[in-house]
């Protein structure tokens, strides 16, 4: 019996033994490592939260975690904060982490919209959470420098591992966040250039190779003529250098597009994103050449660069204004020696494509309406009336060819019953025909210059229909324009095409102007010399939804 009861003590007091070690000895020991980006752009902001843009190389912050205790840590959830900027956000849960385990957590911030209103630089902390086993937690902050939105710091590879001219410039593939063709101010500006300077010609529509580049150059001249006209000058500081953490870069100032429109002047970059973005408003495809110590923009056509001397309008000291041909000569001069140096392995010589980039995730930030900088547009449109470059008078010029007698924008009438079925209904005939209700209030071309516009026919201020009679060669061009010449008098649409069938086109949209937004759907044809259609609008739209599709059933 003793012999039995021995062994069996020896394995009791080792399962006790063992139990203590694991319950009672064990212990947990995180270790944390946290690599932040010594500092954030505001510009860029949207390029930090996507970890696919730029194959994630911008990340927020890199943050290692080694387990060096004895026992497993469970359910580990990373959250993290940056107080003004990003609530507690969670950013990983790692189910478990083994004892000698490593594991790697990257962040890709989504900000709050408005960082892109920072002015200043600043110095600013962040937090991070750690929580584990059902309850423990581990706390680390961390610093970093919020720049204001007009800083552009040039690269962020530490000094000491900077070997090449493209090291102390790496951060240039980020520019295009500064082209900001979407910017309600910059759209605005773009339609009172191709208004006044182009008398409607859309050079991004053209489908014959030649006439293609033909246009581009064109465009790229007007849009020259246009800085001229209205006094542009080049201007402005040179790059600081600054030291940032143990980075090393040159730091600029740069004014954004709608700033360099509204203020009439720029140094050379900042003409060149001012470019690319009016360039990228208009459907064209933006590039900029960057040189040490200069940048010009261009336009790539069918796989063929254009470029233009954007700092020919002159300024203190600089001598003549060049005429528009004389910068365009200028710049291929000067696009010339660039591709010959780029052929030859110069890497100081670099393209920044800026929709090419925008594929890869680099896009602009928002800006939102801003009236007094719209005001300020109205002010430079009207140099390009007064300057005698092109029009001579204050209203824009009009495609003004439909079939149809123009009347004036006062012939208003309450429309008959006729030609529809019965006495609730009335005919719309001419370029395009269907039924409305009758009781609703019909107006002959209503805004005057807008000759477009052949009637409005409205049930009350936010609920009509609008016919339409455009110079086009598809109604993807007439929405095109339409959109243009709506801009031009402080009304902005967005639209999609929807379907397409039977020699119809159906777009959804939304119009937005001071006192709020119409959504609408237009149906548009081909017919006569252009594009004719019918867009039917309400703020209140799903109450006249089923009436719209009944009057849509009897276009003709």
């Amino acid at each position: 019996m003793k012999k039995i009861i021995l062994p069996a003590s020896f394995v009791f007091l080792g399962l006790v033994s063992l139990s203590l070690y694991f319950f009672s000895f064990g212990k947990d020991d995180l270790k944390v490592k946290i690599s932040t980006a010594t500092y954030v752009m505001p510009s860029a902001y949207k390029v930090y939260a996507n970890p696919e843009a730029l194959l994630g190389e911008y990340y927020f912050f890199k943050m290692l975690m080694t387990n060096d205790g004895t026992t497993s840590m469970h359910d580990v959830k990373v959250s993290y904060d940056v107080p003004g900027y990003i609530d507690w956000t969670e950013l990983q849960t790692i189910p478990v982490i083994y004892p000698g385990q490593h594991v790697v957590v990257r962040c890709y911030p989504h900000f709050k919209d408005d960082i892109v209103k920072k002015m200043t630089e600043s110095e600013e902390n962040g937090e991070v959470k750690i929580e584990y086993n059902g309850g423990k937690v581990k706390k680390e902050s961390f610093g970093f420098k919020m720049m204001g939105r007009n800083e552009f710091v040039y690269t962020d590879i530490p000094a000491d591992e900077v070997t090449s001219y493209p090291d102390l410039m790496h951060n240039t593939q980020l520019l295009p966040c500064l082209v900001t063709p979407e910017d309600p101010i910059v759209k605005y500006y773009t339609s009172q250039v191709q208004d006044k300077f182009m008398q409607g010609e859309d050079a991004s529509v053209e489908s014959d190779p030649e006439k293609k580049k033909q246009a581009a150059i064109l465009f790229l001249e007007k849009l020259y003529d246009a800085t001229r006209t209205s006094g542009m000058v080049y201007s402005g500081t040179e790059g600081v250098p600054q030291k940032l953490g143990d980075i090393s870069s040159t730091v600029q100032s740069a004014r954004l597009p709608r700033e360099v429109i509204t203020g009439n002047t720029g140094l050379c970059i900042e003409l060149s994103l001012m470019y690319a973005s009016v360039i990228k408003a208009a459907g064209l495809h933006p590039v900029i050449f960057l040189i040490p110590g200069h940048a010009f923009p261009g336009v790539m056509v069918d796989n063929t660069y254009f470029a233009i001397e954007a700092t020919g309008v002159g300024g203190k000291g600089l001598g003549s204004i060049s005429s528009a041909d004389q910068a365009f000569a200028a710049g291929e001069q000067e696009l010339q020696k660039f591709i010959q140096a780029y052929r030859q392995g110069d890497t100081r010589n670099i393209v920044i494509d800026v929709n090419d980039l925008e594929a890869k995730g680099v896009v602009p930030m928002e800006l939102s309406d801003d009236d007094f900088l719209r005001k300020k547009v109205d002010d430079i449109a009207n140099t390009f009336s007064h300057g005698g470059a092109v029009a001579s008078n204050n209203s824009a010029p009009v495609n003004n060819t439909h079939s149809t007698p123009r009347r004036s924008s006062g012939n208003t009438r309450r429309s008959s019953s006729g030609g529809g079925g019965g006495s609730n209904v009335a005919s719309y005939s001419g370029s395009i025909s269907f039924n409305y209700p009758a009781n609703w209030t019909r107006t002959n071309y209503p805004i005057a210059g807008l000759g477009m516009l052949e009637a409005r026919i409205q049930a009350e201020p936010t609920t009509n229909l609008g016919v339409w009679n455009i110079q086009a060669a598809n109604p993807d061009q007439a929405l095109y324009y339409i959109r243009g010449q709506l801009a031009a008098r402080g009304q902005y649409i967005t639209y999609q095409k929807i379907n397409q069938g039977n020699g119809y086109t159906i777009y959804q949209g939304r119009t937005t102007f001071s006192g709020g937004s119409i959504q609408w759907e237009g149906v548009f044809r081909n017919g006569g010399n252009g594009v004719v259609g019918v867009t039917l609008g309400s703020s209140n739209f799903n109450s006249y939804q089923s009436l719209f599709n009944n009057i849509i059933s009897t276009i003709r």
